[in-house]
């Protein structure tokens, strides 16, 4: 049975718990946003984002969930309930199968591991939930931490879009990434990338 949007799943891993984003979690959202070591690839703030900024992105996150568009999952650490970053997809368009995927993590959680778990999860919902054909992930030129990650998981670097995006005063390049689901399913019966 296809997903109905009727309710935000709950995806877990050996150390994660992903759950919808609430209310509750926007002063944890805003603590992660501080960090400008977090925000420098993410073009969208000229600064830290204050609490009505925050507020917006939740509201956007709700936004997409109910035009079954995308899903915005809060990663919180077991058994713990606080959210330490924020990983899911949007974009998705059911006729194409293809959605695009996003994160961000809390720098005190940089380097465990954390984000490709989380990622991993997501990727299964939507290739096995969604029955999407392609996921696509835009990379600010220059995050090699990021791309990292996504070629771990199988993502092809696929092209540059130069000067896509004007922010802070100059144009920035963006990498496209994208994964097939039939290099997925060959990864998984390899045994290769997830986490």
């Amino acid at each position: 049975m296809a997903f109905d949007f009727e309710e935000a799943p709950i995806l877990e891993s050996e150390r994660l718990r992903l759950r919808r984003i609430h209310p509750s979690d926007l002063a944890a959202w805003a603590e992660i946003w501080q960090c400008a070591r977090v925000r420098q690839y993410l073009l969208e703030f000229e600064g830290a984002p204050d609490d009505s900024a925050v507020w917006s992105i939740m509201e956007w996150a709700e936004r997409i969930f109910k035009r079954r568009t995308g899903i915005r999952w809060a990663i919180t650490l077991k058994p713990k309930d606080r959210m330490i970053g924020s990983c899911g997809f949007h974009l998705y368009e059911a006729q194409n199968r293809r959605l695009e995927i996003g994160y961000e993590l809390h720098s005190a959680y940089w380097r465990r591991g954390i984000m490709t778990e989380a990622v991993s999860e997501v990727l299964r919902f939507c290739f096995d939930c969604l029955s999407v054909h392609r996921v696509e992930a835009d990379v600010t030129e220059g995050n090699a931490a990021s791309a990292a990650l996504l070629r771990k998981l199988g993502f092809v670097l696929e092209g540059l879009w130069r000067e896509r995006v004007y922010s802070r005063g100059a144009y920035h390049g963006m990498w496209q990434f994208g994964l097939l689901e039939s290099e997925y399913r060959q990864q998984l019966s390899a045994g290769v990338g997830g986490c």
